[in-house]
């Protein structure tokens, strides 16, 4: 069994960082079961399931209580579905493309039995206050002072405002870090069409906020 905090040298949120690869034998304990399984999918869920939380709420028309639901299934698909995991490879953008999926399917069914949706987005909103990403994780939204702070609330409500795919490729990539590769990959969309709309989201904010 593997004591991810002292001997990997990786903690949550440097585990969930867009390019970090997964810890020495976490594949092999989430395939072992047993304790070493129950320690592995603790690390994944402290890890991730915030964050995938977060990320649920850019599917419009996905209601907080089938997110929570589709969030649930997520992390267990993808601590199941370990064996298909390659350990050389980033471990987040196969997390955040395996949680899509799901968040896709779950509001697809959610339309289907209610296609009248509550609210104007299903009740999906980015709060602050729930958001376990305080600090944006590229350099565009780093902030500082009350100022830069108003400022950063002023895009969280820009971007929440988005219509999809836009909303949720505003989210992976200026929250989450990821580039334009890894939001294609997760979203099933080409890298140039990602590349097009960051560069158009960007205008929208930057037109928005006077930061022009």
């Amino acid at each position: 069994m593997h004591d991810y905090s002292d001997s990997s040298g990786i903690d949550g949120p440097q585990l969930s960082s867009p390019g970090a690869t997964a810890p020495a034998g976490l594949r092999e304990d989430a395939l072992a079961g047993g304790e070493r399984g129950k320690q592995a999918f603790r690390l994944l869920w402290e890890s991730y399931y915030r964050r995938l939380t977060v990320f649920a709420r850019a599917y419009r028309g996905l209601p907080a209580a089938d997110a929570e639901d589709a969030v649930s299934d997520a992390m267990i698909k993808v601590f199941t579905g370990f064996r298909r995991y390659d350990p050389e490879r980033p471990l987040t953008p196969w997390i955040y493309r395996i949680a899509a999926n799901c968040f896709s399917d779950a509001a697809k069914r959610a339309r289907r039995i209610s296609p009248i949706p509550v609210g104007v987005d299903g009740g999906n909103k980015f709060r602050e206050g729930d958001s376990p990403v305080i600090e944006p994780a590229v350099p565009d939204l780093q902030v500082t002072g009350l100022e830069e702070r108003e400022l950063l609330e002023q895009c969280r409500r820009l971007i929440d405002g988005l219509e999809e795919p836009d909303r949720r490729i505003a989210f992976l990539r200026f929250f989450e870090g990821f580039n334009s590769a890894q939001i294609g990959k997760i979203l099933k969309l080409p890298a140039g069409t990602v590349r097009w709309r960051i560069n158009r989201i960007r205008k929208h904010i930057a037109a928005s906020t006077g930061e022009v």
